[in-house]
């Protein structure tokens, strides 16, 4: 179509220029977005206007935001506060849905990649944080690597005053980790911390099961199963904020759902529970190396754990 007059060709010129120097693969049209941020929610509707707040005011527009309510007591309260960025961001597809009963951790992380649209699916909790930058970040990450799948480091704040207190750098520099054995062995363990973590969609639904729900480590069985054929990437700078209680005191909800009842309880974090967790690790860990056939993979696991858990 023909500019009305100079003026309006001028200003359509800068804006396309301010475009091109923030997004990579700006989003158009109605076309399938780069990246979907998907965010699994569960009771818990005063936090998410802070992590909506942080993800809506990215210098990346090439991205969905889709909400998963699992099915919790206040479900619409949380849809109410999403709702309210609906109505706010029309420019931004912010989507929300809501669990008609509860799947648990598992179950709503993998519904997420079910019904979204975007080539990349980057996770974050319901009370984190996304850095600033974050999504153009990763989007570089990808134009440049096309991985499948990223690992950042990430921080832990006070829940209260969002005060870093500790930072989780895995490596130096950023580092691109070629398919197989050792790309798994090093980003195994190190994807158990979902904020931010970044999985290319198409590859987690080819490799989409239920078998360890319960476990809360569904996204452990998508690094290994992934990072068998494809490559991974690290970023090494700050992509997000996980908040915690200044006490440390649990404050989740695992245990709610059928899946996870025999395993954890909701706001109690027991010496017990902690083995049950490290038990599902290596449960995985053992499927991956039979399903992948490939020799000493649990072994090379379990020795890169034992670097961070003593007892191992």
């Amino acid at each position: 179509r023909s500019p009305r007059n100079e003026g309006d060709d001028g200003k359509l010129l800068r804006g396309l220029a301010r475009i091109k120097k923030y997004d990579i693969g700006v989003n158009m049209t109605k076309e399938k977005p780069l990246i979907s941020v998907c965010i699994p929610a569960f009771n818990r509707p005063e936090f998410m206007s802070d992590l909506l707040d942080s993800i809506v005011s990215q210098n990346f527009h090439n991205f969905e935001i889709l909400i998963s309510e699992d099915n919790s007591p206040k479900s619409f309260e949380v849809e109410e506060v999403v709702n309210t960025y609906i109505n706010k961001y029309t420019n931004i597809e912010i989507t929300f849905t809501r669990n008609s009963e509860t799947m648990g951790y598992d179950g709503n992380f993998r519904h997420l990649i079910d019904v979204s649209n975007g080539q990349y699916c980057v996770f974050m909790g319901d009370d984190d944080l996304m850095c600033e930058g974050a999504l153009l970040k990763i989007a570089k990450v990808i134009d440049k690597f096309n991985p499948g799948v990223i690992l950042r480091s990430w921080a832990r704040a006070n829940r209260d005053t969002k005060v870093v207190e500790e930072i989780f750098r895995y490596f130096d520099g950023d580092r691109l980790f070629k398919a197989g054995k050792d790309g798994i062995v090093t980003m195994y363990r190190r994807s158990v911390a979902i904020a931010g973590y970044t999985v290319k969609r198409d590859l987690a639904k080819k490799y989409s099961t239920n078998r360890f729900d319960g476990t809360l480590l569904y996204q452990l069985y998508l690094t290994g199963m992934i990072l068998s054929k494809n490559d991974g990437y690290y970023i090494s700078s700050l992509v997000a904020i996980m908040r915690k209680d200044s006490n440390q005191s649990p404050t989740h909800f695992f245990g709610t759902a059928k899946a996870e009842r025999d395993r954890f309880k909701p706001g109690e974090l027991k010496e017990s529970q902690s083995l049950i967790f490290i038990d599902g690790m290596l449960e995985i860990a053992n499927y991956l190396e039979d399903e992948l056939e490939i020799p000493n993979l649990n072994k090379g696991i379990i020795k890169d754990m034992a670097n961070y858990s003593y007892p191992l």
